[in-house]
Parts: structure tokens; sequence; C-alpha cells
């Protein structure tokens, strides 16, 4: 809802190929001014070994094709200790897009 309201362009979960390999993105945003491509990971579960060592290694496949996390690639992160706010959100989307 906050890329919504933030006029942010966005589709959810879009297939990206990378060579042999297909991945969904949850957000692919085109930045309203510059047109450039942004990709969005949330990772919801990183106090669970099995979801955090596979985010880790999605981490690694985007970079290794020049997605570069805090440079064409936004991370969240959270655990149940540590849910991600919406102030972290909008202060996320502010930092990418003002």
């Amino acid at each position: 809802m906050a890329l919504y309201t933030n006029k942010i362009p966005f589709r959810y979960e879009c297939a990206l190929e990378l060579d042999d390999v297909t991945i969904f993105p949850d957000f692919t945003l085109l930045h309203p001014l510059t047109q450039e491509i942004y990709y969005w990971e949330h990772f919801g579960m990183m106090d669970n070994p099995s979801y955090a060592k596979n985010a880790y290694a999605k981490l690694e496949l985007y970079t290794s094709y020049n997605i570069i996390p805090s440079i064409n690639l936004i991370t969240t992160f959270e655990t149940k200790d540590n849910p991600l706010s919406s102030d972290v959100i909008e202060k996320t989307i502010r930092y990418y897009f003002s």
C-alpha cells in the first residue's frame, strides 16, 4: 500500500529471468523520475535458519547479476521479535525515491 500511496509504479512478484534461472522479486519498481528499475526483497522470517540460508543464496544470485543491495536492490528484514514497521517502509521509500 505504501508504494501505491507514494505513487511508485510497481509490480508484485513479477518474473525476473537471470539466464536460466527465474526468480520472483517481491516488488519490481520503476523510479518515477529517473525511470530506473529497482527490486525490493523483503525477507520476513530471518529467525528461521532454513529461510535465512535461502535468503542469503538469493542475495548472492542477485549480486552475481549486478543487482546490488542498497544500489538497485532494496532489502528489508524482519524476525518474530523485530517486525518491519510502517515507519521503516516509509523512510525506505523516501530514501530511494525522493
